[in-house]
């Protein structure tokens, strides 16, 4: 089924007769609570004031599907193109196609984009994502110098965290954690990835160098002392 509202997607995936859902996804997007207006998730006035951190009901969303097994395919990654320019835009600066690509394939859940294009070269750029660097790939750094929008403290997979002196993959471990505390027990494929990883949180020795480097200030050492808590190891 497809929705851009986060309640209707969740009713969708909790009813257990869907297997993917086509949600829209980007940065702004993900800022909006659900609404039975569409045209409010680009609307000038919902993005008048300082908007702080992911919309709960989306991350939910993302977090259910993820441990559910319901993959999400994304539509709308680009904003209908206005996330690419700067002018249109309503976080106030331009993303690159790379960058909102990477941004919906770093969501939990999300298996595929499906990427608009009214000319073949606008296709190319898309496809051009498969042999982008990580440098060009990385929207960290674009999202933490937002004007108006802040996702201060919170996780966004980016990576910028790595490389850990023990090996840890930081950003996977604080996804599982995130998606074993969205439910009332850690589900068995959460569990279970988390076993995959080669190293854990427990390990961590809270050198911090993580926390230094991480763009949106996350306090990274408490959430490893928490996994290793939820997690056993």
């Amino acid at each position: 089924m497809s929705s851009h509202n986060p309640e209707t997607a969740m009713a969708a995936a909790k009813s257990g007769l869907v297997d993917v859902i086509m949600f829209s996804v980007n940065p702004c997007y993900d800022l909006q609570p659900a609404s039975e207006d569409c045209e409010a998730l680009w609307s000038d006035e919902s993005y008048e004031g300082c908007l702080v951190n992911m919309d709960p009901e989306r991350e939910a969303l993302y977090e259910y599907c993820q441990s559910a097994g319901v993959a999400i395919t994304v539509m709308k990654a680009f904003g209908g193109g206005d996330l690419l320019d700067a002018s249109l835009s309503p976080a106030g600066r331009a993303l690159t196609v790379n960058q909102c690509l990477h941004y919906a394939l770093t969501r939990p859940a999300v298996a595929a984009v499906f990427a608009g294009a009214h000319t073949v070269e606008e296709l190319e750029r898309s496809i051009a994502y498969e042999d982008a660097s990580e440098a060009e790939r990385d929207y960290a750094e674009a999202l933490a110098s937002f004007p108006k929008i802040s996702w201060r403290g919170r996780c966004m997979y980016c990576g910028h965290c790595a490389p850990c002196p023990r090996g840890i993959d930081v950003a996977s471990v604080t996804k599982f954690l995130n998606l074993a505390k969205a439910q009332s027990s850690v589900p068995e494929t959460v569990r279970g990835h988390y076993a995959a990883l080669a190293h854990k949180a427990g390990e961590c020795v809270e050198c911090r160098a993580c926390e230094k480097r991480c763009p949106f200030g996350v306090e990274v050492a408490a959430n490893m002392r928490e996994a290793k808590q939820i997690f056993g190891a």
